[in-house]
């Protein structure tokens, strides 16, 4: 796995289809996100794309020409042969995840199509400031990739780096995180492509985790909820993700929903996060026990379990109400690791959208709250990062390709 020439850091594009190069970039990515999902032929990702046959020609023999995607020969059958399919060449280039948490890194490299070749986990220390943290990462991922090499002959493109927010993406800082503040002021993307030689995008976890949850949805405008031992939102329209002016959209964990509540680490009063992430359900039942200890007595009818979920489900609930009035969105969708709690919230959440959001409409009601599938590897996450933006071509891929084609 060669080291790559660092490529300047820029924020994702959001294609409005006006100018050529955007419309083409937008069409790349397009394309290269239905291959990912199964293989097709020129005609169905023709119809798919509703792209004209010349104008999808142009479009794949670049693609073929860089070695992004490979056409197969056409399957002989009984009634003559099917047409060649296309698909993503697996073996054109690795790319590094690691997701950043209180709890410790996960480290990850997956290959072209997203597929997990190798997964890790290392304990960081706490209360110690940035500079240990840093340098326990930075080992952990040069003995990673020491212990990567073999695996696969490709190169590695980029890699991603999901942390809990506010960060700023386009300097590739995380700012101060009320729950990880060793964090504070780290520039992680300029330090890790200077210590690894790698392109590195910095993404805030909540927008990386919708990022990854569009290659599971059609749906175009939702709002996606990360419920963990945090609490995040990324406005999602047009499946372009909503930044904001300074990257800071969507922290919805510090949504105030008591004035006079409970002080939170970020200096508000009664923040959702304070209420209803995994670390405040923990701590309201009081015994001491983990998350999933806690939801397993509520699925078993322990009224103290179920309380405090109910708790959290209408601290939720009410925030959210602001979001529907605002927004207007297709869906909700819980996501994270609360995915395997997330049933346990719907009921109060559900009872205050209908009370809250536009109750003379009925429409608190009738909103669709979708669960997000569990993510084997919350790593996958930061790692889709980076597969988009080679997708967008805001990444380029390594020019030197023809070993890992073999």
């Amino acid at each position: 796995m060669s080291e790559q020439p660092v490529q300047s850091r820029v924020a994702p594009s959001v294609f409005q289809g006006q100018r050529p190069e955007d419309v083409r970039r937008s069409n790349r990515a397009m394309a290269l996100e239905l291959l990912r999902v199964h293989p097709r032929s020129r005609s169905d990702l023709s119809r798919a794309m509703q792209l004209s046959k010349p104008a999808l020609g142009d479009l794949v023999s670049d693609l073929i020409g860089s070695g992004v995607i490979i056409e197969r020969a056409p399957t002989p059958t009984s009634r003559g042969r099917h047409p060649a399919p296309l698909e993503i060449n697996q073996n054109r280039f690795n790319v590094i995840g690691m997701d950043v948490a209180s709890g410790g890194a996960e480290i990850g490299l997956f290959d072209a199509s997203g597929q997990a070749l190798a997964i890790e986990r290392v304990a960081l220390p706490i209360g110690q400031g940035s500079a240990p943290v840093y340098a326990v990462m930075l080992e952990a991922l040069h003995a990673f990739r020491e212990r990567c090499t073999g695996l696969s002959n490709a190169p590695i493109a980029a890699m991603g780096v999901t942390a809990p927010g506010p960060i700023d993406a386009r300097s590739g800082t995380i700012l101060k995180p009320p729950n990880f503040a060793d964090l504070s002021g780290l520039d992680l993307a300029t330090r890790l492509e200077r210590d690894l030689g790698l392109t590195v995008r910095l993404e805030r976890d909540a927008m990386a985790a919708a990022t990854a949850y569009l290659n599971h949805t059609r749906l175009e405008r939702f709002v996606y909820i990360l419920v963990t031992n945090g609490i995040g939102a990324s406005i999602v329209i047009n499946r372009q993700v909503l930044r904001g002016e300074h990257g800071f959209a969507g922290e919805f964990g510090h949504v105030s929903v008591d004035r006079n509540g409970k002080r939170c680490a970020c200096g508000n009063r009664g923040c959702v996060e304070g209420l209803a992430s995994s670390n405040a359900i923990e701590q309201a039942f009081g015994t001491g026990q983990a998350i999933l200890e806690i939801a397993a007595l509520a699925r078993a009818e322990h009224a103290g379990a179920r309380a405090v979920f109910d708790a959290a489900g209408s601290a939720l609930g009410v925030a959210c109400v602001s979001l529907i009035n605002l927004i207007d969105p297709t869906a909700l969708v819980l996501g994270g690791r609360g995915a395997a709690w997330a049933d346990l919230l719907l009921p109060a959440m559900r009872e205050q959208l209908e009370e809250r959001a536009y109750p003379f409409l009925d429409w608190g009601a009738q909103l669709p709250i979708l669960i997000a599938p569990e993510q084997p590897y919350m790593c996958l996450e930061a790692a889709e990062c980076v597969l988009k933006a080679i997708q967008l071509a805001e990444i380029p891929i390594p020019a030197v390709w023809e070993a890992a084609m073999t």
